[in-house]
């Protein structure tokens, strides 16, 4: 989960660009000094989260970030991946695919 967050915080701040290629798994191990099982799951929970993708062949790229939303009181969100919501504060929530958002009062 801390490998996740590292590269998590990489992509939301533009050291891994959107349309961008991962570092490979090799690249991670050698930068971290993890096990390559703990590498592959870190990259499994940012595939999960939508963050990431792998091409067939090509490697695993940063997906490209969508369009910021404007939420408005009484909207609500279904997302069909995992979601990640960043609070006023700062703290950040990972949220599981068929969870409903509502925007409170």
């Amino acid at each position: 989960m801390q490998l996740a967050a590292v590269l998590r915080d990489r992509i939301r701040n533009g050291t891994l660009a959107p349309g961008g290629r991962m570092p490979s798994e090799k690249d991670l191990h050698d930068e971290f000094g993890l096990a390559r099982e703990t590498v592959r799951r870190a990259l499994a929970v940012l595939r999960q989260e939508g963050l990431i993708e792998v091409r067939q062949g090509h490697g695993t790229y940063v997906v490209d970030t969508p369009p910021e939303v404007k939420l408005h009181r009484g909207d609500s969100v279904t997302s069909s991946t995992a979601l990640t919501v960043t609070r006023a504060s700062g703290d950040s929530e990972t949220f599981p695919a068929g969870t409903n958002l509502t925007v409170a009062d």
